[in-house]
């Protein structure tokens, strides 16, 4: 019987297509499981967000994102009976640590990575959102979803929606509310911002932002413009922490230096100091002449005059305020500020609406 030698591969042949489909492989596999995940994240937050506008949606039918709630964490109370929500943080009672996996969140701003502690996100400020004018946010709340997403979120009290406007097929986050939820859950790199090549499962909706939100001058950090404070009960707040209160103005429930002291804390900050303010006026007053940017910046316009709270307390019925006069009235332009070795730098009333004040980064 006549014998055929049956083709096959050498030993070479084998490794040379082995090594071919290798770099091929090596080639073309980060791509394409760039574009899986690419795919599988697209899908995770489009579930998210689904589940939001759904219960926001069936929240507005019943005509409930126009009550008035008094925070956030009623709102979302409200938002409950039409979403599961397993947990609620308000900052407060309960802190966000208890509701997100991690005590801080990353962020990119201008090439650089940064940071943030959980708990200095407790105002509207802190995620860059607007208050005070048309949209008035209030401090967020961090909540956790039935199926784990961590969200901090904030409302909008100055929200107006029309039930009869609902669509069934909105795909659109209600604008009432705004915020930052994590796809990703604890899983790295927990990080917002940055371009095409970095993975971001921090992702905002509505307008929030993690990154730097205040106002540099003097190398001081500031991060409010200046306005007049709410008046509080003094004595509900003496001998907490972060008040340094040495006495009430004759139990006065209408103290404004306390009241600049509570919406400073609440923005994670503090109102300045006399040495803050020294190397902020440096800078606001150069050669006598005011920097008008810097002035604008601090919404400093329209007045000769302005009073703003120092964070030192002289006695029961006065605080220090740093006076800055910008006209000719009285020898200006001029600041004058609280210093140790001045036993006189501004002595008014904590019962007075008529100063304002900023606060400052702690």
């Amino acid at each position: 019987m006549k014998k055929f030698a049956v083709p096959a591969f050498t030993l070479a042949e084998v490794l040379i297509t082995l090594a071919v489909i290798g770099v091929v492989a090596a080639m073309t596999l980060p791509t394409l499981i760039a574009k899986i995940n690419e795919k599988a994240d697209s899908n995770q937050k489009a579930v998210i967000e689904a589940k939001l506008i759904q219960g926001l949606n069936m929240l507005d039918l019943h005509g409930g994102m126009n009550d008035t709630y008094s925070s956030t964490a009623e709102f979302v109370e409200e938002l409950s009976k039409y979403m599961k929500i397993t947990a609620v943080c308000d900052g407060s009672t309960k802190a966000f640590t208890e509701c997100l996996p991690y005590s801080e969140l990353n962020y990119i701003q201008n090439g650089e990575q940064k940071s943030i502690e959980l708990s200095k996100i407790n105002s509207a400020s802190s995620l860059n959102l607007p208050t005070g004018g048309e949209k008035d946010f209030m401090n967020p709340v961090a909540i956790v979803l039935g199926d784990g997403t961590p969200i901090i979120l904030s409302y909008d009290k100055k929200c107006i929606s029309d039930p009869d406007s609902v669509k069934v097929d909105n795909k659109q986050i209600h604008s009432c509310i705004a915020g930052i939820y994590d796809f990703n859950g604890s899983r790295k790199p927990n990080l917002y911002g940055g371009d095409e090549h970095t993975r971001n499962d921090l992702i905002s909706f509505n307008g929030a932002k993690l990154e730097d939100s205040y106002i540099e001058i003097g190398g001081v950090k500031i991060i409010s413009q200046a306005k007049v404070p709410t008046g509080v009960s003094c004595s509900d707040y003496k001998g907490q922490p972060g008040y340094n209160i040495n006495d009430c103005y004759f139990n006065n429930n209408n103290d404004y230096w306390v009241g600049a002291m509570v919406e400073c804390n609440s923005q994670g900050g503090h109102l300045p100091s006399a040495s803050e303010m020294r190397s902020i006026a440096n800078e606001l007053l150069v050669n006598g002449s005011f920097n008008e940017i810097n002035m604008n910046k601090l919404g400093l316009t329209g007045s000769d005059w302005y009073y703003l709270w120092s964070s030192r307390e002289d006695h029961a019925a006065f605080s220090l305020a740093h006076i800055i006069n910008t006209s000719s009235s009285y020898g200006g332009p001029w600041i004058q500020y609280d210093q140790p070795d001045t036993p006189y730098a501004g002595y008014n009333n904590r019962d007075s609406s008529l100063f304002l004040f900023i606060c400052i980064a702690n």
